[in-house]
């Protein structure tokens, strides 16, 4: 008998072929006279394949699940009940803790589903978290799985110096001069009045514009000339009525001054010219901002959101870790990654195996029920009437 004649699903007997079906599907009969049961040869693992690729095309592209069910002439509702078991896939985070990178980009990026933080390279992701906060326990659990580079680029957050200070003390960071720019421009704005202001702002645009160790050296010259010429304007104070202590009068400009003379003597703004090793790739250029972190992923990231922005919660971000996991170095494809997980069917058959018992005490260990959910019918003398009670 040939491999691909299906079996009887009543008797286990043979089949042959018996026609087909108004859609064209060929129908199988059995062969014995005292079953004769009709039946026809499916692939559900095709059409989950196929729902499935839907489905990430859906989450990771701009159209919208109406405008996917319309192209298939489905409605709205049943592509959502295709697209509900794949929900539950667990995406997978494989990280090469062995690897050494000449360069990582960190940044974090808020969504309406937390804060998410990112560590790139010029070409690919190489892990994520979510956090409520940058703060530095999130960016060590970042971190933590990857091995020191010779670099890292940030934009500047406490959190992420302090991580990298504890777990990578060797590795050389540099600060991302836009970054640099806009603190400069939030203190004293992109027009700022007075001559100081100007100077300063002068120098953090010129920041952008450094690729040579002449330059650098010229212009932290120039930002020494600056605390030379306007020190004692800076120092300047004056009375608040309103505290009654003396405060500096031009706070603004001195704080701007601060955020790039801190910076210069950590040397922390032109480490892209003076790196601590060749790279691997002597085509490498090394990367004075995190532009690449923030446009090709960051920016993609908030445009995901935004154009899916009904989808919140727990759904945004499976969908933004499968656009973060097709984006990394060597992802599995997607479909064999769901096929392995029975397209998801297993992890929410777990869902509803949980027993949700949580508020009923157990009387063989002694466990009281979790939370009450009714006002005592009965007196009772030890509780007392207390606000929100009945009475009260």
């Amino acid at each position: 008998m040939k491999k691909n004649r299906p079996r009887c699903p009543v008797c286990a007997g043979t089949m042959k072929k018996n026609g087909t079906t108004t859609k064209g599907t060929t129908r199988w009969r059995c062969t014995s006279p005292t079953c004769g049961a009709s039946t026809t040869k499916t692939r559900p693992d095709r059409q989950q394949s196929a729902d499935f690729n839907t489905f990430i095309d859906c989450i990771c592209g701009g159209a919208s699940v109406a405008q996917v069910a319309v192209s298939y002439n489905i409605s709205r509702r049943s592509l959502e009940r295709r697209f509900y078991t794949f929900w539950f896939i667990d995406i997978p985070h494989h990280i090469d803790s062995f690897r050494i990178y000449d360069q990582i980009f960190i940044d974090g990026t808020y969504t309406g589903a937390g804060c998410l933080l990112i560590a790139a390279t010029r070409f690919h992701v190489l892990n994520w978290v979510w956090a409520q906060h940058e703060t530095a326990q999130a960016y060590q659990q970042l971190l933590q799985p990857l091995q020191p580079p010779l670099m890292v680029v940030l934009d500047g957050g406490t959190g992420a110096y302090s991580a990298i200070c504890r777990l990578w003390p060797q590795t050389s960071i540099q600060r991302c001069l836009v970054h640099a720019q806009r603190v400069v421009r939030r203190h004293v704005t992109s027009r700022p009045r007075t001559e100081a202001g100007k100077a300063i702002y002068t120098l953090a645009c010129d920041l952008t514009q450094i690729d040579s160790l002449d330059k650098a050296a010229q212009w932290t010259a120039k930002l020494q000339q600056f605390h030379d010429v306007y020190r004692l304007w800076m120092d300047e104070k004056t009375l608040n009525i309103y505290t009654g202590k003396q405060e500096f009068t031009h706070i603004r400009v001195r704080r701007a001054f601060n955020s790039l003379s801190h910076l210069s003597r950590q040397q922390w703004l032109f480490t892209f010219l003076q790196p601590p090793a060749p790279p691997a790739d002597p085509n490498y250029t090394w990367a004075a901002t995190t532009n690449h972190l923030e446009g090709a992923i960051n920016a993609q990231l908030k445009l995901l959101a935004r154009l899916h922005r009904g989808r919140g919660g727990e759904r945004q971000r499976r969908m933004l870790e499968w656009w973060l996991y097709l984006h990394t170095e060597d992802p599995i494809p997607p479909a064999q990654i769901a096929k392995e997980q029975n397209w998801g069917r297993d992890a929410l058959a777990k869902v509803h195996a949980t027993p949700h018992n949580e508020n009923k005490a157990d009387q063989q260990t002694g466990r009281p029920a979790l939370y009450d959910n009714a006002i005592p019918d009965s007196y009772e003398h030890n509780l007392g009437i207390q606000k929100g009670w009945a009475g009260a």
